[in-house]
């Protein structure tokens, strides 16, 4: 599903630069990034659904080279093949909860809102207890009920590729649970992949595999 090769990248004016040799993830592994703040993890997300591109080296997910593609191609690539969970949720302050999670829909080149959909937008709120808060505005919900609003669009078009930052950063133990559950049982049940950001270590063992961070160069996989 994913496989990254010779990967250099380093931001304008900073000192951190990101190398990884090689990377892969096969289709319907659930793979948990950890590490300290600042070494790379979102950054990685963010390359592999080519948000931003590397100074050198081959990211390839399913068939598409994505440091090959125009931008347009890449934006429409993100929406209907990849599921993604921001660290700070990219909720429309403007549109109600069920209109946030419809959002692919709404953006995607020939893609359009159906009954399915809404069917299926009401569900995933509903699995995530926030069923009763459709017609709500991000600035009326918690933070926790913003993330479950961001992980119910990630899930919408039941992507191939999940890429979540903190997807359960800003919840309680219950919700967290519940969201965990939802994103692992979607991998399991439709053979996609996930990959993870998280700094919650009492995660890691529902994990099939682990890539710890431990220095802004480099990653290194670690035995659960």
């Amino acid at each position: 599903m994913i496989e990254v090769r010779d990967l250099r990248f380093h931001y304008t004016g900073s000192e951190f630069a990101l190398h990884i040799d090689h990377l892969a993830v096969q289709s319907g592994e659930a793979v948990a990034m950890v590490g300290p703040s600042g070494s790379g993890k979102t950054t990685l997300l963010n390359l592999i659904a080519g948000v931003v591109l590397s100074d050198t080296g081959k990211i390839r997910v399913g068939k598409q080279q994505v440091d090959a593609m125009s931008d347009a191609a890449r934006r429409s690539f993100r929406i209907s093949g990849i599921g993604m969970v921001f660290q700070n949720f990219e909720l429309l302050e403007y549109l109600p909860v069920v209109d946030n999670i419809l959002l692919p829909l709404r953006i995607g080149a020939g893609l359009k809102v159906t009954d399915g959909a809404r069917r299926r937008a009401a569900e995933l709120a509903q699995y995530v207890g926030i069923g009763d808060k459709l017609q709500r505005y991000p600035a009326q919900l918690s933070q926790g009920e913003r993330q479950r609003v961001a992980v119910s669009r990630a899930l919408l078009l039941q992507p191939p590729l999940v890429l979540a930052d903190e997807p359960t950063g800003n919840l309680d133990p219950s919700n967290k649970g519940l969201v965990l559950e939802l994103l692992l049982d979607y991998v399991r049940t439709s053979g996609a992949t996930l990959v993870t950001v998280t700094h919650d270590r009492e995660l890691l063992s529902s994990f099939q595999r682990v890539l710890d961070f431990r220095d802004i160069n480099q990653w290194r996989e670690t035995a659960l």
